[in-house]
């Protein structure tokens, strides 16, 4: 059901209400605040590296801070790899330049969505994904 919704999600346009819904679930199991643009918040990766920790802990042993580009690239690499170990098929997956050169916000909303829509099914982190994500597991 997941990679159907997401078929659908890659032809619509990027969804302001599903954002908010990805920055609550994002920001309650991180307990990180993401600021108000929020691919801007998630470009160097680091919230999303610690996400992917915090669900599969040790996915990620190393999380550079944010300062040079490459470091930026690395970690959202770095959550790219460890988030398909952690199950996400390779459609479902944003490329590192779709969120490190905005090139397309809508994939990298579909790939959280899959990400969330995954974790709903862990009992551990249920109680974490809003009731708007699991409707689309």
């Amino acid at each position: 059901a997941v990679s159907v919704q997401l078929n659908t999600c890659l032809v619509q346009k990027y969804d302001p209400q599903m954002e908010d819904a990805l920055r609550q679930w994002i920001q309650e199991v991180t307990g990180r605040v993401i600021p108000r643009n929020f691919m801007e918040g998630l470009k160097d990766g680091v919230i999303l590296c610690e996400l992917i920790n915090i669900l599969q802990p040790g996915s990620v042993p190393r999380i550079n801070q944010p300062g040079l580009n490459w470091h930026k690239l690395e970690n959202i690499t770095s959550f790219i790899r460890a988030i398909s170990d952690y199950g996400l098929k390779p459609h479902d997956i944003f490329e590192a330049n779709d969120l490190f050169e905005d090139m397309n916000h809508t994939q990298v909303q579909c790939t959280l969505i899959a990400l969330a829509g995954m974790v709903s099914f862990d009992l551990d982190y249920k109680r974490n994904c809003p009731t708007d994500l699991k409707s689309v597991a």
